[in-house]
C-alpha cells in the first residue's frame, strides 16, 4: 500500500559543511519514493527539476550552493527513488510521472507544479532517461541535462542495453540539451553521436561540456554552476531560435571551425564559459590521489568500475587522502599545494569533519536494490599553474552483524 507522509520532521542532507537540504514532502514506499525541495523564498515554483536517483544526483541535493542557485531560480528539485533508466513508457513511467507531479502539486499548496516545464537529469545508468522522457514530453520539457552520460539517440547507454527507439516523428527540436563527459572517463563513442545528432536534426539544441579535470563519478561546485547556468538561460529563452556555435574539447586545444565537431551553446557567455573550462587544465600535469580508512591504506583496482573499495565494521570512520603516483600505491611529493577533500556521493553516511564520516540509519534514500553500492565518496584536489585537479572515486560497504 502506498503510504504518503507529509515531512514535519524534516530529513536531512548534510554537506561537506553541515549545511542542511530539507526535503518538504515525501510520498511513496521505501525503494520507490518522490521526494521534493521547494525553492525557498519563491512564491512560485518556475521549473522542476527532475532527478533519478542513481548516484551524483545526490550531490546537488547535499550542495548548500546549488540548492541556493536553484532557490534563486524558483526552481523546485524532485529526487526520485526506482525511475526508469531508459524512460520506456510501456512499463509505466510516464503515468508514474504525472501521478507524482499531481500529488506534489495538490500537496504543497503549489498547484503549478503541475503544468511547470520539468528539467529531467540523470548521470551515468540514468543518463539516457532524460533524452527519451523530452522525445515523449517535448511540450512538458524546460532543457535537458545528461551528465557524464549519453548522446541523445545513442546505441551507447549508460546502463547497457538497447535505447528506446523514438519513432519518425519524435524529437526534440529547439529544447536546450546539455551532455556533459568527464575528461578522465572520455570515450569518443559517446561523444560522436552527440555531434550526428545535431547534424542530423538541424533545429536541435545540443550543448556539451568537457568536465576538464574531472572524472565520472564527481560533481563539483564549478559543473554545478555551470549546470545552473545552463537552466538559467533555458528559464530565459526556453525554445531558442538562435545561438553560437563552438568547438568540440580536444585534449591538445584544437579548436575546430567544422561544423560537423561544434555544438550549439545559448550565447557568448556559455560557449566562453565552455572554452575556459577547457584552458583552466589544458597542458598541465597529473596528480594522483589514494586514501587510508581508519589509518589503513586502501588497494587500487584499476579493472574495477569503482577503483578503491573497502569494508568497515564501525558505525564511525575516517577517510583520510593524501597524493600518490600514478600507480596509486606510493605517496608522492608530485602535486599542487593543496589540501585534498573528501566529498559524499551517495549513500547512508554523514560527514561529521573533514575526513570523518559516520553511517546515518535514517538515511532517506535506502533503496533496497542498490544496497550493494553501500556509501560511495570523492577523493578531491583543485589543481594550480602546474597540475590539473585530481578526483578519485571510492566505495565502502558496511558490514554490519
Amino acid at each position: 500500500m502506498r503510504k504518503t507522509i507529509l515531512i514535519l520532521c524534516a530529513i536531512l542532507f548534510l554537506s561537506a559543511t553541515l549545511s542542511a537540504v530539507t526535503f518538504d514532502y515525501v510520498s511513496g514506499e521505501e525503494g520507490q519514493r518522490a521526494c521534493l525541495r521547494l525553492p525557498r523564498g519563491a512564491r512560485e515554483v518556475k521549473a522542476l527539476l527532475y532527478c533519478h536517483q542513481n548516484m551524483t544526483e545526490e550531490v546537488l541535493f547535499r550542495s548548500d550552493f546549488f540548492c541556493k542557485k536553484m532557490d534563486s531560480l524558483g526552481v523546485a528539485m524532485a529526487f526520485i527513488q526506482g525511475g526508469s533508466q531508459n524512460w520506456d513508457t510501456s512499463d509505466g513511467c510516464q503515468e508514474r510521472f504525472e501521478s507524482i507531479v499531481s500529488d506534489f502539486a495538490r500537496t504543497t499548496e503549489h498547484p503549478e507544479i503541475a503544468t511547470a516545464p520539468i528539467i529531467p537529469f540523470g548521470h551515468s545508468a540514468q543518463a539516457t532517461f532524460p533524452w527519451n522522457f523530452a522525445a515523449w514530453n517535448p511540450d512538458r520539457t524546460l532543457c535537458i541535462i545528461s551528465y557524464h552520460g549519453d548522446a541523445p539517440r545513442t546505441n551507447l547507454c549508460g546502463y547497457g542495453r538497447a535505447n528506446v527507439e523514438w519513432g519518425r516523428t519524435r524529437n526534440i527540436d529547439s529544447i536546450a540539451g546539455l551532455m556533459i563527459e568527464g575528461e578522465y572517463e572520455w570515450w569518443e563513442a559517446r561523444v560522436r553521436p552527440a555531434l550526428a545528432f545535431r547534424m542530423m536534426y538541424p533545429e536541435s539544441r545540443i550543448s556539451f561540456l568537457c568536465d576538464a579535470g574531472k572524472g565520472h563519478f564527481d560533481l563539483c561546485p564549478e559543473t554545478q554552476d555551470y549546470i545552473a547556468r545552463f537552466i538559467a538561460k533555458s528559464l530565459q529563452d526556453p525554445r531558442p531560435a538562435r545561438g553560437v556555435y563552438y568547438s568540440r574539447w580536444y585534449a591538445d586545444g584544437t579548436e575546430s571551425t567544422d561544423p560537423h565537431d561544434q555544438f550549439w551553446y545559448h550565447d557568448a557567455e556559455m560557449a566562453e564559459l565552455t572554452r575556459a573550462r577547457y584552458a583552466e587544465s589544458r597542458e598541465k600535469k597529473m596528480q594522483y590521489l589514494s586514501a587510508s580508512l581508519n589509518g589503513t591504506p586502501l588497494v587500487y583496482d584499476p579493472d574495477k568500475h569503482i577503483k578503491i573499495n573497502a569494508t568497515v565494521t564501525t558505525d564511525e570512520f575516517t577517510v583520510e587522502p593524501f597524493f600518490t603516483d600514478s600507480t596509486r600505491t606510493l605517496p608522492s611529493d608530485n602535486h599542487a599545494a593543496v589540501r585534498p577533500r573528501v566529498t559524499i556521493l551517495s549513500g547512508p553516511v554523514i560527514q561529521t569533519g573533514d575526513y570523518t564520516f559516520r553511517f546515518d540509519p535514517d538515511y532517506f534514500g535506502f533503496d533496497p536494490r542498490r544496497l550493494w553500492s553501500g556509501i560511495t565518496l570523492c577523493l578531491e584536489a583543485p589543481g594550480d599553474d602546474t597540475y590539473k585537479s585530481a578526483v578519485q572515486e571510492l566505495n565502502i560497504r558496511l558490514k554490519r552483524d
